[in-house]
């Protein structure tokens, strides 16, 4: 009675593995692992961009970046209408976006000032800063095969942060050039371009 019963118990506990690894595998095949996007910057332009100014010796402090909240999140987002967004689900940013587009815009800025004197916020005290710049994030988003739209507004301060020198409302669009979310992505890096080039020039008129 008792080997009947140990029998009984070790096909129960059997079942219940071997269910518990049917399970697991369905749910890994359900969901698959997202595919992660980075915001490229015109470092990697090929052939190198020749800087717009050359100013080797002009340091800048970029950040912080204030995103609207819709955009504080890692799915990539796509407008479905003119209030309406999606998150596609499996297409996430490979970093906070906030930090992306500091680490874009301080890449854009190099090149575009011809100087690598470029700090992340937030950065230490004792760093010497000509120039600190910040931004406040609107809207960045878009459609498959239509637009992306980036607005913000920037501002560029002394050094200390006390004294603005300069800002801007900037209004980017770009052509989203296929369907695919990589598309999208490309289009995205191409509007903090030109946002980085509207800043870019207004440092170097600063700097003259």
């Amino acid at each position: 009675m008792k080997t009947k019963t140990m029998a009984a118990a070790c096909c129960t506990l059997m079942g219940l593995v071997l269910l518990a690894g049917a399970c697991s595998l369905i749910g890994t095949g359900q969901r698959p692992a997202p595919r992660l996007y980075v915001l490229s910057s015109l470092a990697a332009s090929d052939p190198p961009m020749d800087p717009a100014a050359k100013l080797p010796r002009l340091s800048v402090g970029i950040g912080p970046v204030r995103l609207a909240e819709y955009l504080d999140r890692r799915n990539i987002i796509v407008r479905n209408s003119h209030n309406g967004i999606d998150l596609v689900d499996l297409s996430q940013w490979a970093e906070p976006l906030s930090n992306g587009l500091v680490r874009a815009m301080a890449d854009n800025l190099s090149v575009l000032l011809g100087t690598h004197r470029m700090l992340h916020f937030p950065w230490p005290s004792t760093a010497p800063v000509d120039y600190h710049v910040t931004f406040q994030v609107t809207q960045f988003d878009g459609r498959l095969e239509d637009q992306v739209v980036l607005r913000a507004h920037w501002q560029v301060f002394a050094g200390d942060g006390r004294s603005q020198w300069d800002s801007g409302h900037a209004v980017i669009r770009e052509k989203v050039a296929g369907p695919s979310v990589e598309a999208l992505v490309a289009a995205h890096s191409q509007a903090v371009a030109g946002l980085s080039r509207e800043v870019a020039a207004a440092i170097a008129k600063l700097a003259r």
